[in-house]
């Protein structure tokens, strides 16, 4: 039996990850998180907490084989003003995760890092072995939570997987921060707004289906525990937000508006992200497309908003 934690296992990427491993009877499971669980979940044990609480989180950590660190508690925009978010939100959280892990026995850590923005400005393809030169406090931190996490391969001997995730996508994914475009643009359409472009649309993205990242990131619980690895999380499926929009338009079968607004400087023009080393690693492994995945969210997006507008 491989015990795993999943730090903050109600997000997007979490709630997720927590569906694909629930089933696995080789492993039991818990989640932790602020927020409280409301449904219940097949073989999951759910402690509530913060994750800047020692003590709860100490607790957590106790008997665990496997840790999955996937909370971030900004995003790229929220920070880019007021960089010291990064340092208090997630660099020291994450420190100290890493020393009570230690402490505590836990014999990897998985870190949901950021593909899109540990590269910098960087338009060719990229694999894990690219040079790193991150411009947004977002992304400095997540490639120095990274760097920590070698740090406590060598002090501590706790090994570690990290997921470079490019931009996910799909069902349950809270917009309200201003994250994701797919789900936001097909959110949009579906009340009646426009869709907002920042620029002039030609900025490129590689956007993968969230159920595809879950099923990545839990091939770590069957890995080699004594080993540390990196990989890029990405459907190699580089795309402009023209094209996609064009895309989320025949998918939809709607008429919509497109409203394009000023870039943003902590936008990259371009990332394209080689993904051969995650489809070599874990075999026969087969993606959903672009157009399946939008269809999959705009099906769930558009049953969710019938059900909410029944029940008012």
């Amino acid at each position: 039996m491989i015990r795993v934690l999943i730090l903050g296992s109600r997000g997007f990427i979490g709630r997720n990850l927590v569906a694909t491993l629930s089933g696995d009877r080789n492993v039991e499971l818990t989640g932790f998180g602020r927020t409280a669980v409301t449904e219940e979940t097949e073989n999951l044990r759910f402690i509530q907490g913060d994750i800047g609480d020692s003590s709860v989180l100490l607790r957590a950590l106790r008997d665990q084989d496997l840790v999955y660190h996937l909370i971030s508690q900004t995003i790229p925009s929220s920070s880019w003003e007021n960089p010291t978010l990064e340092i208090e939100k997630n660099l020291q959280p994450s420190l100290n995760l890493i020393e009570l892990a230690a402490s505590a026995g836990v014999k990897k850590i998985c870190f949901s890092s950021s593909g899109g923005t540990v590269y910098g400005l960087n338009p060719e393809v990229l694999s894990e072995s690219s040079a790193t030169a991150p411009f947004s406090p977002y992304g400095i931190i997540k490639r120095t939570i990274e760097s920590f996490l070698l740090y406590a391969t060598h002090r501590f001997k706790i090994n570690h997987d990290i997921y470079r995730i490019s931009n996910a996508y799909g069902e349950g994914q809270d917009i309200s921060g201003g994250l994701g475009f797919i789900n936001t643009a097909v959110e949009n359409i579906i009340y009646g707004r426009p869709v907002i472009v920042y620029g002039d649309g030609e900025v490129v993205r590689d956007f993968i289906y969230i159920k595809d990242v879950a099923r990545i990131l839990a091939t770590s619980v069957s890995r080699n525990f004594d080993a540390s690895d990196t990989f890029n999380v990405s459907a190699n499926h580089p795309i402009s937000l023209n094209d996609l929009v064009a895309l989320i338009r025949r998918v939809v079968e709607v008429d919509f508006e497109v409203q394009y607004r000023p870039g943003r400087l902590n936008d990259n023009k371009k990332v394209v992200l080689d993904n051969a080393k995650m489809m070599d690693s874990f075999g026969n492994f087969t993606l959903v497309n672009l157009e399946d995945g939008v269809r999959n969210t705009y099906n769930f997006l558009k049953k969710r908003s019938a059900y909410g507008e029944k029940s008012i």
